[in-house]
């Protein structure tokens, strides 16, 4: 009797196991779309997640290297990494929204439809970021400031110690050393405030400093007038020289001024650390659980039997 039930139940098998194989095959058709295989693409996608966190990680660090560098070239290479970078996360972002897509799944849909949000806002301000960081307008007026500046008020300093000293020897005219202190000393005030003017970071700050500019320029005027009055002094070459070497530091005080009101290096460096930081954070949070949300939908593996005892 039961050799006759082992040969039905051997007998029946095959088949059984046909229609079971069948049957899955018909839900498996019904359920998924063509083509659409939750085996393949599920690993696929974690690929893909784990990609654009490495990638948007490369392109926040690039981005706050452009911020910080200290030269046009190495902005501009920093800047150059940092879109590469990104343009890759947009790569990445656009696989896996076609996968997400065909798989239907409205959890990931919703993770990824929120990162696109914040990737939109992310983008934005990156290319804000670098568009002035690459500028360097800050570094540029120090660079003026402490190369072009300071050798006109070097000129400036050497001409009128000679004409004090020269005019004292000579006994000619004492009455010209108040005046040349005056213009010697409202120079270096003027120079004394490019510092605080480019480090400021708001406009009230440089308008206040160029204010205190404005007064010491007038002051240095006025003592190079009282100085051209001088008859003693007549066709004096160092108060030319020391005349002409204030005019070029004024020109070259206004650039340095203009560069500075731009403020590109501060600005960048201000959205680099306050705004763009929250949004990055931001999107690593919302890739980190849309991965968590694919690895866990990918576990297919079947339950396992209880072990008997």
């Amino acid at each position: 009797m039961e050799d006759k039930t082992k040969k039905r139940i051997n007998s029946i098998l095959p088949w059984a196991i046909t229609l079971i194989l069948l049957g899955a095959f018909t839900y498996y058709g019904i359920v998924y779309k063509s083509g659409f295989n939750p085996f393949a693409t599920q690993p696929r996608k974690v690929e893909l997640v784990s990609a654009m966190r490495i990638h948007l990680l490369k392109a926040s660090e690039a981005e706050k290297n452009a911020v910080m560098a200290l030269t046009d070239e190495a902005s501009e290479a920093y800047a150059g990494q940092a879109r590469q970078a990104a343009d890759a996360v947009e790569n990445s972002r656009k696989d896996i929204e076609a996968l997400i897509k065909e798989g239907e799944s409205q959890r990931e849909t919703e993770l990824l439809t929120e990162f696109n949000a914040c990737w939109i806002e992310y983008k934005k301000l990156d290319e804000t970021i670098l568009n002035l960081a690459i500028q360097n307008t800050n570094l540029k007026a120090q660079q003026i400031s402490a190369t072009q500046c300071a050798q006109e008020i070097r000129n400036i300093e050497t001409s009128l110690n000679r004409l004090i000293h020269g005019e004292n020897e000579n006994k000619r005219c004492n009455e010209a050393v108040i005046p040349a202190y005056d213009a010697l000393t409202g120079s270096l005030k003027v120079f004394a405030l490019h510092k605080p003017h480019i480090e400021a970071a708001d406009d009230q700050q440089m308008d206040k400093i160029e204010q205190d500019m404005k007064s010491y320029d007038e002051a240095v005027k006025k003592a190079f007038h009282t100085l051209n009055g001088l008859s003693a002094l007549g066709d004096n070459p160092d108060l030319k020289t020391a005349k002409t070497a204030y005019d070029k530091f004024m020109n070259l005080n206004n650039e340095v001024i203009r560069l500075s009101r731009l403020n590109t290096n501060i600005k960048s460096a201000d959205l680099s650390l306050g705004k763009k930081r929250l949004i990055s954070a931001q999107c690593q949070e919302i890739l980190a659980t849309l991965q968590k949300t694919v690895q866990t939908q990918g576990n297919y593996s079947l339950p396992r039997s209880k072990k008997a005892f």
